[in-house]
């Protein structure tokens, strides 16, 4: 009796241990698993918050055929062809600004003038900076004059005064383009309905996202 005891006391704590190295290895496996799931959803974590390489699409300029048809593009330079003459005109004129004095020596009022390069800067709000400014060279400007100078930290502008012939101007097709500048031949209308090519090309310039003027030049130059 008293071994039959003993075997018993020996079975249950054998089937103990049993349980014990059962559970303990149940518990290994469980974490395992807990383990492997946690890194896979790392995993996946890191694979969504990576871009894909085929979202990286590289960035075209656009050139002037990509934005507007030939069409667009003389009707926008007929459209502005005043803007353009006189802009370019007053400044190789030399009567741009506000000012007060008399014709030949006007003192610019403009509060946006106090330099040379101020002047500078202003045309080429309106202009291409691919080309220099030709309104200071008497070689260029029409007037064989210096429109704009500098004199006791002020500065001064010839204000000429010129007639104007009674025609009107045009321009009448594309001559040449590429990518960013467009050419356009300039013709005149006079007031018998004659209509005549002057023999001059002014440009577009498409520039910080807009249309600039550009340059004129004669056709023999």
């Amino acid at each position: 009796m008293k071994r039959n005891r003993i075997i018993a006391a020996v079975l249950a704590a054998v089937l103990a241990l049993s349980g014990c190295a059962s559970e303990n290895s149940k518990d290994k496996k469980d974490e395992k698993v807990v383990q492997k799931k946690k890194e896979k959803k790392e995993s996946k974590q890191e694979i969504v918050s990576l871009p894909e390489e085929s979202e990286a699409k590289p960035v075209v300029d656009s050139t002037l055929s990509d934005l507007y048809t030939d069409e667009e593009l003389l009707a926008y330079a007929n459209d502005h062809r005043d803007d353009f003459w006189h802009t370019y005109y007053w400044f190789m004129a030399g009567t741009f600004f506000e000012g007060s004095g008399e014709n030949g020596n006007i003192l610019i009022t403009d509060p946006r003038i106090h330099s040379l390069q101020d002047v500078e800067n202003v045309w080429y709000q309106y202009f291409s900076r691919r080309y220099p400014i030709p309104y200071m060279d008497v070689n260029t400007n029409v007037f064989k004059e210096t429109p704009f100078w500098e004199e006791n930290g002020q500065v001064y502008e010839r204000y000429h005064i010129d007639g104007f012939i009674g025609a009107t101007y045009f321009f009448d097709h594309i001559t040449q383009k590429t990518d960013d500048e467009v050419w356009f031949a300039y013709y005149s209308k006079d007031l018998n309905g004659n209509i005549n090519d002057t023999q001059e090309q002014w440009s577009f310039v498409y520039e910080d996202g807009q249309l600039k003027y550009g340059t004129i030049v004669r056709n023999n130059q």
